[in-house]
């Protein structure tokens, strides 16, 4: 009897939360009752007033009552926040007595509001009275959309047909930017294709391959923005991409030249290496398989994974990332059936020459990677990832880029491995000198009579910190530079540190040129320096000044 008595009272207890849960309100709304005004700034005078209003992202519902967590940052990094909440017009005030560097509010409980809502834009305020600002916030349930998608030429189903959702940030001057990954589906034999998501807006695009032949047809379709607030369907028409077709030509010499063209709508959305004819490889093939070579720089594509009205084109020469040229805010309706022309090497893009040097001496560093990465670029969005630049210095330590649009670059040497800088480049033709900090060796190695030798090699041996010992590794001591050997400067870089390096320099009799016969062992060589030994700590440069002697380790060949 008194366990079906604890039974009985377990369901009743059950009973009042399950009622509790019902009539409590949702925690995006206060329990209790918060400030409808609040302050960031303990000065005695306003800088400025916020007057905010919250509404339901995807219409236009006030939302009273709503409580919100506003964070302001300020200069010395204190981050202090206030909760606060709507009055009945789903209205709210922030007073600043001190001005932050940033303030953003943020939903609680069942609700979000994104960034492009959250982030208020302190810096575009004057304050010469309250500014105002709308905050859209959006309930966090997940709604469903579905549909069949169809090929627009014969209604037919577009089986397996992918589907991509990317969820929107919509600003409040109608603006809008992926935020997140776009969610993917596949369509069934049917063309059928269901999602489940949160409700927010969302960009689409579907796109469908008419596998039926060899010559593959891509077809696509892209909503660029539609709200989802309520299970939606949605009839999917996927059409034949457009073909583009034209000639990248050297404004140089207005010559046909082999290049690629990455096509952009955005960082998900492209379709990437298309190629200009090269004249090497063979560009399409007759029904009795012969070989059709195009004129160079000649190309033809169809343009099927982007929007086809909405989309940039970069352009680079074969064989090289140092060079580039953007066309932005294409229209494939406007480009078909044209033969197009784009140049490359115009004389007005803006060229950039950027000289890497020895952080000390100032000696030139050949043969060196140099990548440039946008930090900070005046490109849609969707190429900001896209854009990266590169090439290799030559003797004299330059690299030359041309076409790079404006905006700021970080710039990385040795394969990425060693930040050099940051530059900002003016749009217009520039140059700009940056330092290799590295560990080195430099100087001259004389004959006995004096003369300075042209013709060395360096023998290096490493030895760490747990006193292994590498090598000796030959290398030429001036980094086969003939910019540094006709000065007579050898160049040793030292840049592993922790480590000890022991340095000989080596030479053939007289200093005569090595030939290709000659091999490159210490022993083959009938003059050498004594050993120079650094140990490296810090990049700092060592002075040589030596002098070749015989070699005592020397063994004449037979």
């Amino acid at each position: 009897m008194p366990r079906t008595f604890f039974c009985v009272f377990c369901a009743a207890l059950a009973a009042l939360f399950a009622l509790m849960i019902l009539l409590f309100p949702s925690p995006a709304y206060a329990a209790d009752q918060l400030p409808t005004t609040v302050t960031f700034g303990e000065a005695e005078s306003e800088v400025g007033q916020i007057k905010g209003r919250v509404l339901l992202l995807g219409g236009e519902a006030a939302m009273p009552g709503f409580k919100l967590l506003a964070m302001a940052k300020f200069a010395d990094r204190s981050n202090p926040t206030r909760e606060l909440m709507t009055d009945d017009k789903g209205a709210f005030t922030i007073v600043l007595k001190a001005k932050p560097s940033e303030l953003r509010v943020f939903a609680f409980g069942d609700y979000f509001i994104p960034d492009g809502w959250s982030n208020i834009p302190l810096g575009r305020m004057k304050f010469e009275t309250a500014e105002t600002w709308e905050v859209r916030v959006r309930p966090l349930r997940k709604v469903k959309v579905d549909g069949v998608v169809r090929i627009g030429t014969t209604g037919k189903a577009a089986n397996r047909a992918n589907v991509m959702l990317a969820p929107l940030d919509v600003a409040q001057d109608g603006s809008s930017q992926i935020f997140d990954q776009p969610i993917s589906t596949m369509a069934d034999e049917e063309g059928r294709y269901e999602f489940n998501v949160p409700t927010g807006y969302y960009m689409l695009w579907a796109y469908w391959a008419d596998r039926s032949s060899d010559d593959w047809v891509g077809y696509i379709q892209v909503i660029k923005r539609m709200d989802v607030f309520g299970d939606k369907t949605l009839a999917l028409q996927v059409t034949e991409g457009p073909t583009i077709r034209g000639k990248i030509v050297d404004a140089r010499t207005g010559k046909g030249m082999a290049a690629n063209v990455n096509l952009y709508t955005n960082q998900y959305l492209r379709q990437l290496r298309n190629p200009a004819a090269d004249g090497e490889m063979a560009d399409e093939y007759k029904p009795d398989g012969t070989e059709v070579f195009w004129p160079v720089g000649t190309f033809k594509f169809r343009a099927w994974l982007v929007d086809p009205e909405d989309f940039t084109a970069v352009i680079r020469p074969a064989g090289t990332e140092a060079v580039m040229k953007i066309l932005p805010n294409l229209k494939a309706s406007e480009l078909a059936g044209k033969e197009l022309v784009w140049t490359l090497y115009d004389e007005q893009a803006p060229e950039l020459t950027v000289t890497v040097t020895s952080h000390k001496q100032s000696l030139p560093i050949n043969e060196l990677d140099v990548q440039l990465l946008p930090k900070d670029v005046e490109v849609p969005a969707a190429l900001k990832l896209s854009l990266n630049a590169g090439g290799v210095t030559d003797n004299h330590g330059r690299v030359k880029f041309l076409g790079l649009p404006r905006g700021t670059y970080e710039v990385y040497g040795a394969r990425g491995s060693t930040l050099l800088g940051t530059i900002s480049l003016t749009g217009k033709t520039q140059a700009e000198s940056l330092k290799f900090e590295i560990p080195f060796a430099f100087g001259t190695v004389k004959l006995e009579d004096g003369t300075v030798c042209r013709q060395l090699m360096a023998f290096v041996t490493l030895v760490n910190a747990d006193d292994r010992t590498f090598g000796p590794y030959p290398t030429d001591a001036f980094r086969k530079n003939p910019v540094l050997r006709e000065k007579g400067t050898v160049f040793v870089p030292l840049t592993q540190r922790g480590t000890t390096f022991k340095v000989r320099f080596a030479a053939f009799e007289n200093g005569r040129e090595f030939k290709d016969e000659d091999w490159m062992d210490l022993a083959d060589f009938a003059l050498a320096t004594d050993e120079v030994i650094y140990k490296v700590e810090t990049e700092e440069a060592w002075e040589v000044n030596l002098t070749l002697k015989a070699n005592p380790a020397y063994k004449k060949k037979e």
